[in-house]
């Protein structure tokens, strides 16, 4: 009689937090990274400033602003890349 065992890992989800996981490319127990990126929420935050009269640089405040951003997870180890989450 052989036993094999199966680890089954739970689907990692996302947020604007970093997560503790198993890093995919390195195997080592990790807690992510995060950086940044202007998204789809940014450009549209701008754009909606614009509409409002905030022509005269105010309109590029969303750019400041992380929470408006979406976010990458990377491994603090490899520095791969293993998530991301989109605000829209």
């Amino acid at each position: 009689v052989t036993v094999q065992t199966v680890y089954v890992q739970q689907p990692v989800v996302f947020h604007d937090r970093p997560v503790q996981m198993c890093c995919p490319s390195c195997n080592q127990m990790i807690v992510t990274r995060l950086s940044y990126d202007s998204g789809a929420l940014t450009w549209l935050s701008c754009g909606g400033l614009c509409l409002l009269g905030c022509a005269a640089g105010c309109c590029l405040i969303p750019f400041c602003i992380d929470a408006l951003k979406d976010v990458d997870h990377t491994c603090p180890n490899c520095h791969a890349l293993v998530g991301s989450y989109k605000r829209l």
